[in-house]
């Protein structure tokens, strides 16, 4: 399958589950007191630390390695699937049986039934990340596709209508579990059969040299959370629920910017190692390219979230518009870190990466700690901001000293200009401000089309054609 197909598949999964995601914000809000719409977001916030502990960097891990046939692709990803099935498992064991214990530990209220279904959800989703994992390394965008889409369907569906009854955040939870465990179950019914395949011809190919990439991959993730996501357990604890879902809510709409970029970064951190090794005169190009569409997308995002933001939901969850502008440019700072960071992963099986996440954590909770009782919400951004200000340099002059590529920087200068005169925009707000973003934004795909026109015609030859009636 095409580079071009690949990204269209991974396109429509992220549209669909997405766009799921966002659909499900002005119902919950609507149906949800902001307490218990705070509390959903506190239970999402608990899950996704608990997802970065129990991926332990394997999906990371099947991606780096370089294997000489498909039968030994799939083999290490059957070891990496049964790791991950026997930790998943002991993690739902220990939450199960010490349930009463785990929640008097959380800030907030957290329910025990909501977090045992919640352990659930945990233990099937994060198994289901190496089969899908598997299929982006393979090119199988389509069946990724297939099993994303009906995954997100399912769940948003059920979660409406367990809402629409009255089950409130248990519902959204029960939801969750129910269909995360039957995806689970439909992926492995698909892939044993090709697994067996391999049980009699490899033997375990995880070995102990694997471990400190995956311990440097897991320790960094972790890192990486405190400066996206740790945030909320500091509005729990010093503002409460209420104030997390107004917060939750911004972040969210924000982060819309990030999904749009999703299908791109997807296809290029799948093959980003092998075009490096193989094409190291390319590498540099297609990165800049890649990272380029990511910033147009922030651009038009830049315009577009406000807009959405103040349509669909209640006047209840409004707050500074300044916080979306802020924290889409917290997106775009992260685009550019994601994508110079290679050799940081490359090598010294990856430990670059933790320290430099690491410094950023530190840095982030101590800004914190300080800003938000002070600023509130205005502090998190700020926070946010100047860290990840840090992370992307760090990132660029480390990769760029274990391994040089030769980045042409010239080619971003109209995007990032692009992107400063809209955040000036946003910032004073003045009469006919949608008529100076429309020109912007028209200018910046005139100039980016001409700088990769060979790609967009390209393009434009395979769109579909329409066939002639006779």
């Amino acid at each position: 399958m095409s580079g071009l197909k690949q990204v269209a598949y991974y396109g429509v999964a992220m549209l669909v589950l997405k766009g799921l995601g966002f659909l499900m914000l002005p119902i919950a809000t609507r149906l949800l007191t902001q307490q218990e719409y705070g509390s959903l977001n506190f239970l999402v916030t608990i899950s996704a630390v608990c997802s970065l502990l129990l991926s332990l960097g394997l999906p990371e891990l099947l991606f780096r390695q370089h294997y000489q046939d498909d039968n030994q692709k799939i083999a290490f990803f059957r070891d990496c699937l049964l790791v991950s099935i026997g930790v998943c498992f002991a993690f739902l064991i220990v939450v199960l049986v010490f349930t009463q214990s785990i929640t008097n530990l959380l800030p907030g209220n957290v329910g025990l039934t909501n977090l045992r279904l919640l352990a659930v959800n945990l233990f099937a989703s994060s198994v289901l990340a190496i089969p899908y994992s598997y299929y982006r390394l393979v090119g199988n965008a389509k069946h990724y596709c297939y099993l994303a889409v009906v995954h997100g369907v399912f769940q948003t569906g059920l979660s409406i209508g367990l809402l629409f009854m009255g089950f409130g955040v248990t519902g959204v939870m029960l939801s969750g579990a129910i269909s995360a465990s039957l995806v689970l179950i439909a992926a492995l019914w698909l892939l044993i059969p090709l697994i067996k395949k391999t049980l009699t011809q490899f033997k375990w190919q995880i070995e102990s040299r694997h471990l400190l990439f995956l311990t440097s991959i897991l320790i960094s993730s972790l890192c990486l959370y405190a400066s996206n996501g740790a945030e909320n357990w500091f509005i729990v604890a010093l503002e409460g629920e209420r104030a997390l879902a107004v917060y939750f809510v911004a972040a969210q709409f924000a982060l819309m910017t990030s999904f749009t970029f999703e299908p791109i970064r997807m296809w290029w951190f799948a093959k980003r190692f092998d075009v490096l090794a193989n094409e190291p005169n390319e590498y540099g190009y297609m990165a800049l390219r890649s990272l380029n569409l990511g910033l147009i997308l922030c651009a038009l995002m830049m315009v577009v979230v406000p807009v959405i933001f103040k349509v669909t939901l209640p006047a209840s969850y409004y707050g500074n518009d300044m916080w979306l502008t802020g924290l889409i440019l917290v997106v775009v700072l992260r685009h550019h870190s994601d994508i110079f960071n290679i050799a940081c992963y490359k090598y010294r099986n990856g430990v670059w990466v933790t320290y430099i996440n690491a410094i950023s954590a530190v840095l982030v909770v101590s800004m914190f700690s300080w800003l938000i009782p002070i600023y509130k919400v205005d502090g998190v951004v700020s926070s946010l901001l100047l860290v990840q200000v840090v992370r992307c340099f760090a990132f660029i002059l480390v990769s760029q000293r274990l391994e040089y590529v030769d980045y042409r920087f010239q080619s971003l200068f109209i995007v990032w200009l692009s992107l400063g005169a809209l955040t000036c925009l946003s910032y004073i707000q003045p009469t006919f401000i949608y008529a100076y973003q429309a020109v912007i934004i028209v200018v910046l795909l005139v100039i980016v089309a001409k700088q990769y026109s060979a790609e967009v015609t390209q393009c434009i030859k395979h769109l579909p054609k329409r066939g002639a009636y006779v």
